[in-house]
């Protein structure tokens, strides 16, 4: 069963190889504040002094511990470097592969040095980790040891240090396959520990959180009852357990006190302060425990790690297909420009297979700006905006000259109807602008691949994008060009008595329609008509009544009696032009989303793939740039090589899964 924690070592020297990576590996995670005594726990498991101690802080990078009960190859691999029989314990650092330390002593300056070459000789921290294999006769353990969290900087800390040491212990923490190993002091309210804090914040239920408390033996003797209260857990809410622990003191440390010996005191200082509970605590108790927990911790995340290596290795091999360099670079070219002209093509038309489920895209988009939003902007568009019955009566005066009015001023009608088609121009001509905007975002939601492919080579990149910004800016011209000059038309050529136009009146509201009439009844000879319609029973020969009405009063058969107030006309020119201007709305937002689908977005569709060819793919042959257009974005070489360590990292790692999968 311990080899499952070895296992878990590869996996963790594989990917400190290769620095920053996302799988989540099994792992003890060692949090505790400044002086908490958290190197001194890790001391007393290892059975070895060997970390740095100073002031201030000392654990500046992440160092991951890997304890492994050596086997007699690794023992023979050890005696073959050093010629030393009587080494019974031994280290070495990943970084070092071949070094062998049996001086502990050499170990801490080893870690010190390397500290400052990854972090600087200041006391800033880095993320990069320090892994250090201690073989021993004890047992398989893995620790993450972080820095210790402090709230003050001292001396030349940087200022915002405290900040830098959250965010690195909490990159680590949040990983859910980590165990969160909490040292708490003894000697202070375990409410107020930082290390709980940051526990209780990324795991919450306590699940995966197991509390050391240090220092038992510098508490005061009347506050041993509270100490018994907080290592049966009545205070810390945390499921894999509590485990009090005493370690060296700094005399001990300074009087080079043995580890033997530590543990013998601890284990009398326990037995004589905490009789009933003393079995279940110590260093001792302490090992086991936490060896136990990682290997149930490992064989439970087993098949998470494991697909999350598969899902890993696939993406890479995706990855590193768009990073490769094309053997034949016509037939690579050709072949780029025809999948990137299907996948915008399909994006558009909804062909995609890799769906997006977060937000609305592509031809979706473009269907959305044209029926949702144009139709809306539209749709709200008073049809007597900025026309007031003041400003209609000035227009009759003003159109009818030195003449006397008809009973409909057609002059003043045309004027005010070309005036509020005004308002629809603007939300056409800016529907145009969006589709074509739209289209442009689209490029860059095609196959992901095809998108990074074609950014490592910035020339092609370019040109393709300028073919489709150049297709599209012609059409624009052209398509806002028509569709103002078609409102156009019918600002200035009216027709009355369209038959959908006086349908459009006998729709319109009872009121409206009421008011017409009432204000052409005062005409004497309205008075046949009115007496007719009151007559009528059946409802379509009253419809086709009222078009009568309306066709010869609109045809200016019947003159205004100079009785006619003017308030009369213009209550009818009023409706008269909200009626047009709603017949004359309803065409125009059938035909703007037809003509910018057929003369922009199917267009582009049909000649894209021509255009690339002509504009791009031609010139190249032509001018023979094959070589100049793939010549590689700074960086990508460098991006090759990390994918393929990655990929090299991953499948190491799948293959060393393996041993995990017979338990």
């Amino acid at each position: 069963m311990d080899s499952l924690i070895q296992t878990i070592n590869k996996l963790q020297d594989v990917f400190a190889v290769i620095g920053e990576h996302k799988i989540d590996l099994p792992q003890i995670v060692v949090v505790g504040s400044q002086s908490s005594g958290k190197s001194s726990v890790l001391e007393s498991l290892v059975g070895r002094s060997f970390l740095p101690r100073g002031t201030g802080i000392v654990t500046r990078a992440p160092l991951i511990l890997q304890m492994i009960r050596y086997s007699r190859e690794d023992r023979d691999a050890m005696l073959k470097i050093t010629k030393n029989d009587n080494i019974k314990g031994w280290a070495s650092f990943l970084h070092k592969p071949g070094t062998i330390y049996h001086n502990f002593d050499e170990v801490r300056y080893e870690i010190e040095n390397r500290t400052d070459s990854l972090a600087g000789a200041n006391k800033g921290i880095t993320h990069e980790p320090i892994v250090l294999k201690v073989f021993t006769l004890l047992y398989d353990l893995t620790f993450v040891d972080l820095p210790g969290i402090t709230k003050v900087p001292v001396g030349d800390q940087p200022e915002d240090i405290d900040e830098q040491i959250q965010e690195l212990i909490l990159k680590y923490v949040q990983q859910p396959n980590s165990i969160i190993l909490a040292v708490v002091t003894a000697n202070t309210d375990p409410s107020t520990s930082e290390s709980l804090k940051i526990a209780r914040k990324m795991d919450p239920e306590g699940e995966r959180t197991i509390a050391v408390v240090t220092k038992l033996d510098l508490i005061d003797k009347g506050t041993i009852q509270d100490t018994t209260d907080l290592l049966c857990g009545h205070k810390i809410p945390v499921k894999l357990g509590i485990i009090g622990v005493v370690n060296r003191s700094q005399k001990d440390i300074n009087d080079n006190k043995s580890m033997k010996e530590t543990l013998k005191s601890e284990k009398d200082f326990l037995r004589s302060n905490y009789p009933d509970i003393y079995k279940k605590h110590g260093n001792k108790v302490l090992a086991k425990t936490l060896q136990d927990i990682l290997i149930k911790h490992i064989k439970k995340t087993y098949p998470i790690l494991h697909k999350n290596l598969q899902d890993t290795k696939t993406r890479l091999e995706n990855e590193l297909k768009t990073l490769q360099t094309p053997d034949s670079k016509v037939s690579f070219i050709l072949g780029l420009l025809k999948d990137t002209c299907k996948s915008y093509c399909d994006t558009i038309i909804g062909n995609r297979r890799d769906v997006s489920d977060k937000k609305v895209m592509g031809g979706a988009r473009i269907a959305q700006i044209i029926n949702a939003e144009y139709l809306e902007k539209i749709n709200n568009i008073d049809p007597l905006y900025d026309l007031t019955d003041e400003q209609i009566g000035i227009i009759l005066l003003n159109t009818a000259g030195i003449t006397s009015s008809s009973f409909v001023n057609e002059k003043a009608l045309e004027n005010m109807i070309c005036r509020q088609l005004n308002n629809l121009i603007g939300p056409s001509m800016s529907s145009v602008d969006f589709v074509r905007v739209e289209m442009l975002k689209i490029f860059d939601c095609i196959d992901e691949n095809i998108l990074e492919t074609l950014k490592r080579f910035p020339r092609i990149n370019s040109d393709v994008r300028n073919v489709l910004h150049k297709m599209l800016d012609d059409k624009l011209t052209n398509i806002k060009e028509f569709i103002k000059s078609y409102i156009e038309t019918y600002q200035t050529c009216l027709n009355t008595t369209n038959p959908n136009f006086l349908f459009q009146l006998v729709k319109s509201s009872t009121e409206m329609q009421e008011s017409f009439i009432t204000s052409y009844m005062s005409n004497p000879k309205g008075d046949s008509i009115k007496n007719k319609v009151g007559s009528e029973e059946d409802k379509e020969d009253e419809e086709n009544l009222k078009i009568q009405q309306f066709k010869q009063m609109l045809s200016g058969l019947n003159d205004l009696d100079n009785t006619v107030e003017t308030s009369k006309q213009v209550k009818i020119h009023r409706i008269l032009t909200q009626c047009y201007f709603d017949f004359i709305r309803e065409i125009i937002r059938d035909f703007v989303p037809k003509r910018i689908h057929h003369k922009m977005v199917k267009l582009i569709l049909d000649d894209f793939e021509h255009h690339l060819d002509e504009f791009v793919f031609t010139p190249y042959v032509l001018n023979r740039s094959f070589d100049e257009v793939l010549v590689e974005e700074d960086g990508v070489i460098e991006d090759r090589n990390r994918v393929e360590k990655m990929l090299d990292a991953v499948n190491k790692a799948l293959k060393n899964m393996v041993d995990i999968q017979c338990y």
